[in-house]
């Protein structure tokens, strides 16, 4: 096994097991009472609009604007954690099947497993304080996985031919 490989099958284990440790904790800890939360202001929106006070109904709404919105990123950060692990294994897997030299390889390698770690990291940070930085680290490392897998793909069609 290549180092390239070695680094692609080891950042992808890593978050395999991340990404299950943050779900099962988040599972217990967050996602009901969020789901919970987020019900309560869109029923007490809807009841203060109702009952016409709607000063209160778009604050609850407003609120619950919000949670969902927390409640996308950390289901997202979760689901895309989990996914571009698996793509990463598959791509270490087959990793020697691609037309590039060792330094190369290398450079690729490192590109993807530092993107695939920090864009749904930078998602999961764009709740609260962090939200700038999150942006920071999200905008590219998406961008770097986006020319990695395109390299990927031109490396493995180079080497089909």
């Amino acid at each position: 096994m290549i180092k390239a490989q070695k680094i692609l099958i080891l950042t992808a284990l890593f978050l395999i097991a991340t990404t299950m440790a943050f779900g099962v904790g988040y599972a217990l800890f967050d996602e009901h009472q969020t789901l919970v939360g987020m019900g309560t202001l869109m029923a007490t929106g809807f009841m203060e609009a109702a009952g016409g006070n709607m000063v209160s109904s778009f604050a609850a709404l407003d609120s619950y604007g919000a949670l969902a919105q927390e409640y996308g990123y950390e289901v997202h950060s979760h689901g895309h954690w989990g996914m571009l692990s698996l793509v990463l294994l598959i791509l270490g897997l087959v990793f020697k099947q691609l037309a590039l030299s060792e330094k190369q390889g290398l450079a690729l390698a490192w590109l993807l497993a530092l993107s695939t770690v920090l864009f749904p990291l930078g998602v999961l940070l764009q709740i609260g304080p962090a939200a700038a930085l999150g942006k920071l680290l999200s905008v590219p490392a998406s961008a770097g996985l986006i020319l990695g897998l395109l390299i990927a793909t031109w490396a493995l069609l180079q080497k089909a031919d």
